[in-house]
């Protein structure tokens, strides 16, 4: 249930990051990119107080990091 839940909150955060791109879209990419590690370190602590094993905190924040990043370079 835990997992679950930190998905939900991971997805809700990956699309305040869209959101927070969408208005500074005249940024540079290099502060784009930091903005994406913060949001990375954010979901990776977030999801290590959700779930009891750090791996699986790790994996699943690595999964839906690379879905989100994937999805936004096909569209």
């Amino acid at each position: 249930m835990n997992i679950f839940f930190s998905i939900f909150i991971q997805t809700i955060m990956w699309v305040g990051y869209s959101l927070v791109l969408y208005l500074s879209h005249h940024d540079h990419t290099f502060y784009e990119t930091v903005l994406l590690i913060m949001f990375f370190y954010f979901n990776f602590l977030l999801s290590t107080r959700l779930i009891p094993n750090r791996t699986i905190a790790v994996n699943i924040t690595i999964l839906i990091t690379m879905f989100y990043v994937a999805l936004r370079f096909l569209i």
